[in-house]
């Protein structure tokens, strides 16, 4: 007992030698150092020089952190120390990383979207990749990741969440978000619950626009805030608030970025959020479009950090001169830029024998990490779901065809190598491309003498490299209604989907298929997963939306 108590005085003297720390910090920056160290900008190897020269003049005024946006690994390193080098207090390098490093850096395996986790049977994997993606992070000292994205998303519709969510349950949500989001702090990494108070239900990208949720308080309460009290409960680091206007929380329209009745009101004193409240990024048009620059907006609404304002420079004089004349509080900013410094603190970022500068070439060999892939493809084989014929499988040996349908990857080649090396051979066919019905009577012939037919709707997805993915290549609504005709011609045909299960409700035809199993995306973890399950059984997964037309 004596040793408990002394443990627990250590660890409160820390705090408080930590606290006073920060508050000496605080005393000896200048007004425009605060506000600085409150903005957070993105950087990128592919930056034109004016835009770097005015990076490195916000870093010298006291720029609080930077976001790394697509980029190849090294050379990303090497412009983030080069930046690291110029800044008295060092940068928080962030990351929108919600499947990991690799939605940013090719190098990395990519974790299976948080739809596809969506159809776990339990959080166990959510939290194991989450702490996953916070080791591999926090190894280049990316100490904050703008995940998980923890909308509810019961809206087919809608074009920027979709795989991006656990799905349509808000328990499922809530638990699953939570899980991630405590694995990765468990690996030193700050997450970000997002997009508050929810883009779940839209059918507008706020890239583009501004989405409206036209729902009462009652069902924002019991819906899409619901996920967001559980994470705050569980102690989120940040909450990310989204540009959507909701009229039910602020009568003016006005989006919640920049809202007051929903950032201070709502977030900060209803539901009693104590952490960083972070605005999305401040330039996209949902906000963009009818308010300008709006960081000093989303200031005054109560936002701590501002992501990505238009020109940061601008956004420093225009609060410093607020300030001037009165019109803001400097005990508020105290308080943001208290909030920040301790972010950094929690990571070990202000000792003064912090190391800020990654070695490059470490970064590339940590980069691949046997026991991460080994993940990945647990959750993988774990989450496959059968939407149809679950009773007939596993398949049983036979004369075997598969159909590849637009294959057009190193990692579709993998459902097939798996098939035929541990399980039983097949011959291959492909359709690819703008096939009509001419070339699927033609395959028809072909496959009547099969005891059994696998077809694989590919689709195309690349692995992510600087400067974004390629088009993905996709079966139309019509090639998919003459593909699944052949279910009529020939016996025990089983289709497999990878990509989006919400593709399902516009490629009628899947009920008639033997069995159906959704793999959710086109990469080698899920060829392989897949192959498993068509081959031994045991398939969990659940579809975590609804596809019902």
């Amino acid at each position: 007992m004596k040793q408990f108590f002394s443990v627990i005085l250590a660890f409160t003297m820390a705090i408080s030698a930590l606290g006073q720390d920060i508050d000496s910090m605080i005393g000896g920056m200048s007004r425009r150092e605060k506000i600085a160290q409150i903005i957070i900008v993105a950087v990128d190897t592919q930056d034109r020089p004016e835009r770097r020269a005015s990076h490195e003049e916000a870093i010298r005024q006291g720029l609080g952190g930077v976001i790394v946006m697509d980029d190849v690994l090294a050379p990303c390193m090497e412009m983030l120390n080069h930046y690291q080098a110029a800044a008295r207090i060092p940068l928080l390098v962030s990351i929108d990383g919600e499947w990991g490093a690799s939605m940013r850096f090719y190098e990395y395996a990519s974790f299976p979207k948080a739809m596809q986790m969506g159809a776990l049977p339990s959080e166990d994997l959510v939290y194991q990749a989450g702490k996953a993606v916070g080791e591999e992070l926090s190894q280049i000292k990316i100490f904050a990741d703008y995940a998980p994205d923890i909308d509810i998303n019961n809206n087919p519709n809608n074009p920027v969440i979709g795989v991006r969510s656990f799905g349509e349950d808000r328990e499922k949500v809530a638990i699953y978000g939570s899980a991630f989001m405590r694995g990765m702090k468990d690996a030193g990494v700050a997450g970000s619950a997002k997009h508050f108070p929810g883009h779940g239900d839209t059918d507008v990208d706020s890239h583009k626009g501004l989405p409206v949720l036209t729902f009462d308080r009652k069902r924002l309460d019991s819906l899409e805030l619901h996920p967001f009290r559980q994470l705050i409960a569980d102690g989120v680091d940040m909450v990310m608030v989204g540009h959507l206007s909701v009229p039910a929380l602020d009568p003016t329209g006005t989006p919640a970025s920049i809202s007051e009745p929903i950032i201070t009101g709502l977030l900060r004193n209803e539901m009693g959020f104590k952490g960083i409240i972070i605005t999305d990024a401040l330039g996209m048009n949902g906000v963009a479009t009818d308010y300008g620059d709006a960081s000093v907006a989303a200031y005054k609404a109560g936002a701590d950090i501002l992501l990505m304002p238009q020109d940061a420079l601008k956004t420093i004089d225009d609060l410093d001169a607020l300030f001037a004349d009165g019109t803001l509080d400097e005990a508020g900013l105290d308080a943001r830029v208290r909030k920040v410094l301790e972010l950094k603190a929690c990571r070990g970022m202000l000792k003064p024998d912090y190391n800020r500068f990654v070695d490059p070439s470490e970064a590339i060999r940590s980069s691949y990490r046997p026991q991460t892939e080994a993940l990945i493809q647990k959750i993988s084989d774990e989450s496959m779901t059968v939407v149809c014929g679950a009773e007939r499988l596993p398949l049983k040996a036979g004369r075997t065809a598969y159909v590849a349908i637009n294959a057009a990857t190193e990692q579709s080649e993998e459902f097939f190598l798996e098939l035929g090396k541990q399980y039983f051979p097949a011959d291959r066919f492909r359709l690819d491309g703008d096939f009509g019905q001419a070339e699927v009577d033609a395959l028809c012939e072909k496959l009547k003498g099969y005891d059994q037919v696998i077809i694989g709707f590919h689709s195309g997805e690349p692995v992510r490299r600087s400067g974004g993915p390629r088009r993905e290549s996709l079966i139309s609504p019509e090639q998919f209604k003459a593909v699944s005709a052949l279910t009529k011609e020939i016996k025990n045909v089983t289709g497999v989907l990878f990509a989006n299960p919400y593709r399902l409700i516009d490629l009628q035809g899947w009920k008639d298929f033997s069995i159906f199993i959704v793999a959710y995306s086109d990469t080698a973890f899920n060829n392989r997963a897949a192959a498993r399950a068509i081959a031994k059984g045991g398939a969990k997964g659940k579809l975590p939306v609804s596809i019902e037309n």
